[in-house]
């Protein structure tokens, strides 16, 4: 899949950590010179400056024919303008931006962005259904699309504790982005082993998200 991720910093950090494998194709271009530094010597891949509202920009970055776009501005107003751009004339296949203003995610989508995220927005809707799921920390959908991010965190006595990510076998329904032990933030493989007080951020459906989670706080018998 290609991605194209342009602006943002710890957002686009974390993206870049999230979609680098070798079964993606990841541009990223970033208008502060200081942020692309910052990123490539995280990542380990290149970053180019330019402006993601510059056809010519994004052209030389690579972004035509992109199967995700994601624009992570601190401006509402560019992301929105950088996704049509890259709709109308790049040829890219889904767009995501990123906005501040939770007013500003009825109105984007009325003006034909595919997807538009808004934290404090999702935040509001969420809150009325997390009560379903125990030790449920946060959960969070992009839009209409079904997708929920979920933060755990994993208790002395559940079954998963000691086990490999592979051993579990969720990689079929969920994938672990990430796991905060100690501080530290880890990407895991399916070789990483869960412990206790892992805080771990999961990538699900509506469909599985009840059955992911069932699976990962099940206590030891």
């Amino acid at each position: 899949m290609k991605v194209v991720i342009a602006d943002g910093r710890h957002e686009a950090d974390y993206l870049i950590h999230l979609f680098n494998s070798k079964n993606n194709d990841l541009l990223v271009i970033n208008e502060d010179e200081n942020t692309c530094e910052y990123l490539s010597l995280s990542s380990g891949i290149p970053v180019m400056r330019g402006h993601c509202t510059k056809e010519t920009d994004l052209k030389e970055a690579g972004a035509e024919f992109a199967d995700l776009f994601i624009a992570l501005s601190e401006d509402d107003y560019k992301n929105y303008v950088a996704c049509k751009l890259a709709k109308k004339h790049l040829s890219v296949k889904r767009c995501i931006a990123t906005v501040k203003n939770p007013k500003n995610v009825g109105l984007f989508k009325s003006l034909g962005l595919d997807s538009v995220v808004c934290s404090t927005y999702l935040l509001g809707e969420q809150v009325r259904n997390i009560s379903s799921i125990e030790n449920l920390i946060n959960t969070l959908s992009l839009e209409n699309e079904k997708i929920f991010i979920a933060e755990l965190r994993l208790g002395n006595d559940l079954d998963v504790l000691g086990k490999s990510l592979s051993q579990i076998a969720i990689s079929d329904k969920a994938t672990v982005a990430s796991i905060t032990r100690e501080g530290k933030v880890i990407i895991p493989n399916g070789q990483t082993v869960l412990k206790e007080a892992d805080r771990v951020i999961l990538v699900t459906t509506l469909e599985h998200r009840d059955e992911i989670v069932k699976i990962l706080q099940r206590k030891r018998s």
